[in-house]
């Protein structure tokens, strides 16, 4: 039995033509486009979200993020409290509802301290068979359990402020995960 060649994988190129015409497709606003030797995507907008799709170079994936931070000294240091005094219940809760069976979470950790928190699904748009439904519930998956994880946590810490989007460094939007 003759082994079958795996179909080819898209371009960046390709992928990013694709992505575009999906997110308009969809009536979504590009807010920025990048493409750098490190990464390319885009920013767009879901109801009152930032949302970045983005793929690191080499990598044949991208990442839909929704990154939420603190602009609260008192709430940055509430939040840090919590891990510091390793109150599992409130971590476990937490941890509820920032993940999916469909995305994951990670802290944004800025001098050691705990800021905020970036909400991410995987997609792979460089393969065969994705398509605009898949962009469009990574990005409802994402939208939804950030909005959750801010309700907690203002029921949690009470009305605080939020920044979506922290300062990019440099001329573009960075990476939202670390």
């Amino acid at each position: 039995m003759a082994e079958e060649t795996p179909p080819a994988q898209k371009t960046y190129d390709q992928v990013k033509a694709d992505l575009k015409g999906y997110l308009l497709d969809m009536g979504l606003e590009i807010i920025k486009d990048f493409d750098t030797a490190e990464s390319c995507g885009y920013w767009t907008k879901f109801g009152d979200f930032p949302i970045l799709i983005e793929s690191r170079k080499p990598l044949k994936y991208c990442i839909v993020a929704l990154q939420f931070t603190f602009s609260e000294g008192a709430i940055v240091q509430a939040i840090n409290e919590h891990y510091e005094k390793q109150d599992h219940e409130f971590i476990f809760r937490l941890t509820q509802v920032l993940t999916s069976p469909q995305t994951s979470f990670v802290r944004v950790v800025e001098s050691g301290r705990v800021i905020g928190f970036t909400i991410m699904k995987s997609i792979y748009p460089f393969h065969p068979g994705f398509t605009i439904h898949k962009l469009d519930e990574a990005i409802q998956a994402v939208t939804a359990v950030g909005a959750v994880g801010i309700a907690f946590l203002k029921s949690e810490m009470g009305q605080m402020a939020l920044d979506h989007t922290p300062p990019a460094p440099g001329p573009g939007p960075g990476p939202m995960y670390g």
